[in-house]
C-alpha cells in the first residue's frame, strides 16, 4: 500500500520490483493507484466482490414462491422434492418456469434439504412396464395403526399408468380379502390380463406346491398370475414404492378411530394420487392422463388348475450346524434356528424350507453334492455345544 501512495504521489519507484514483492499483478498495482487518486485511502479499503447485478438471479417472488410451495407440500403429506416443486410452479407462475437444478439451489440456499446417504444408482436397476393399462396389476398388502390396534391395507396399482386402483382397509390379510379388493377395483377399472405379487400366501402358494384361493379365482376369469423371488421386494417395487408415499401420506392425517375412517382416509388419498399428484417415475404425467392415452388389455380365457406337483416333503429338526435334512440333501439355513423343527418342501430341483411356517429358504440344488450351502460369510452366531 505505501508503493501505490508512493506512485499516485509521483515518487520514482520501480513498480515492477514492488509488484514482485508484494505479489501481484501490475494490473492490480495501477487498479489501487487510480483508486487512491480518486478516492484518496477509502479507495483502498477492501470492497465485497459480489456483483453489483445478477440478471440471470432468480426473483425473489419466485424464490418465496418455492419455499412456499415445499412447506404446503410437506405439510400435506405428499412429495416435496425440487423436481415435484418445480413442476407445481408451472401451474402457478405466468413467466418462465425455472429448472430443477434452481429450484434444488435454493432449497440448499434456504436450508432445507437434508444431506441423504449415496444410493445404489438407480441406472443399475433392472427396470420392467407393461405397456397398456391392465396389463399387469402389482398387489401387496402393509400394516398401518388405528385408535384399535394394528389392520391391514390391501393396495393394487396398474403397472402401466401407476393409477392406485385399488386401496382396501381389513382386519386380516387373507386370500379371501385380496381377492375382495381386486374384485372391487375390478368393478371400476376392468380386469387386468395378469397379476404380480409376492410370495405371502394370501397371495400365492407357488413356493408351497399349491395353489391359495386368490390365484385359483383369478385363474377362472382368465388372469395370469406371476411372483417375484423370495425376499426381493424390488420385483413389485413400484406398489412397495406407492406403499411408501401411502405412508407418509397418512401421518400427517389424524389417527383413524376404526376401519371405516382409515377407508376414507384411503378413498382421498387415491383421488389425490390419481387426480392430481405428478409422478416422476412416468415423466411428471398423472396417472389417470397415462392411463386414458393407452387402450386397456383385457383377461384372456380361462386358465385350468394347475396339475399336482411331484413334490416331496421333509421334516426335520435343524442340527446344531444349522442344517435341515431332506432325504438325500442337507440345506443349511442358521445355527440360530438350531433344535427347531423345519418343513422341506423339495419340487424337482427346488426347495423352499419352512420354520414355524414361515419361508427361511428358497433355493435350487445342486443335484451333485449333499450339502447345500447358504453361502453366509463366515463369523456369524457359534454353534450351540452338543
Amino acid at each position: 500500500m505505501a508503493a501505490v501512495v508512493a506512485a499516485a504521489e509521483g515518487s520514482d519507484l520501480n513498480v515492477s520490483a514492488a509488484c514482485r514483492d508484494a505479489g501481484v499483478s501490475r494490473k492490480t498495482f495501477y487498479k489501487w493507484v487510480s483508486r487512491y487518486r480518486a478516492e484518496g485511502l477509502a479507495g483502498l479499503e477492501e470492497r465485497p466482490r459480489i456483483p453489483r447485478r445478477t440478471p440471470h438471479r432468480i426473483a425473489d417472488d419466485v424464490e418465496d414462491a418455492i419455499v412456499r410451495l415445499r412447506k404446503e407440500l410437506c405439510d400435506a403429506g405428499l412429495d416435496h422434492g425440487a423436481s415435484t416443486i418445480q413442476w407445481h410452479l408451472g401451474c402457478c407462475l405466468d413467466g418462465a418456469v425455472p429448472s430443477v437444478a434452481t429450484v434444488h439451489r435454493v432449497l440448499v440456499r434456504r436450508d432445507l434439504v437434508e444431506p441423504a446417504p449415496r444410493k445404489r444408482p438407480k441406472t443399475s436397476w433392472k427396470r420392467f412396464e407393461a405397456p397398456a393399462p391392465n396389463e399387469r396389476w402389482q398387489i401387496d398388502a402393509m400394516d398401518w395403526t388405528i385408535a384399535t390396534g394394528v389392520v391391514r391395507v390391501f393396495n393394487v396399482i396398474d403397472d402401466h399408468s401407476r393409477v392406485l386402483v385399488g386401496s382396501r382397509a381389513v382386519f386380516e390379510a387373507t386370500g379371501e380379502e385380496a381377492w375382495a379388493t381386486f374384485s372391487a377395483a375390478g368393478a371400476i377399472w376392468g380386469l387386468p390380463a395378469g397379476v404380480l405379487s409376492d410370495n405371502g400366501l394370501c397371495f400365492s402358494g407357488r413356493l408351497r406346491g399349491f395353489e391359495v384361493f386368490f390365484e385359483t379365482q383369478l385363474h377362472l376369469v382368465g388372469v395370469r398370475t406371476s411372483t417375484g423371488r423370495p425376499r426381493h421386494p424390488q420385483t413389485t417395487g413400484k406398489v412397495e414404492r406407492v406403499q411408501q408415499t401411502l405412508k407418509k401420506w397418512l401421518r400427517r392425517q389424524p389417527l383413524a378411530a376404526d376401519i371405516a375412517e382409515l377407508q376414507a382416509q384411503l378413498d382421498a388419498f387415491a383421488h389425490v394420487y390419481n387426480h392430481e399428484r405428478p409422478h416422476q417415475g412416468i415423466g411428471r404425467q398423472i396417472p389417470i392422463d397415462r392411463w386414458r392415452a393407452t387402450a386397456r388389455a383385457t383377461p384372456g380365457e380361462p386358465i385350468p388348475p394347475a396339475s399336482p406337483s411331484l413334490e416331496r416333503r421333509h421334516e426335520s429338526a435343524v442340527d446344531q450346524r444349522g442344517v435341515a435334512t431332506a432325504g438325500d440333501y442337507q440345506i443349511h439355513v442358521g445355527a440360530e434356528f438350531f433344535n427347531r423343527s423345519a418343513l422341506v418342501i423339495v419340487s424337482g430341483l427346488y426347495a423352499a424350507v419352512f420354520i414355524d411356517g414361515a419361508l427361511q429358504r428358497h433355493l435350487e440344488l445342486d443335484p451333485d453334492r449333499c450339502y447345500q450351502p447358504s453361502g453366509r460369510r463366515r463369523g456369524g452366531p457359534r454353534q450351540l455345544p452338543s
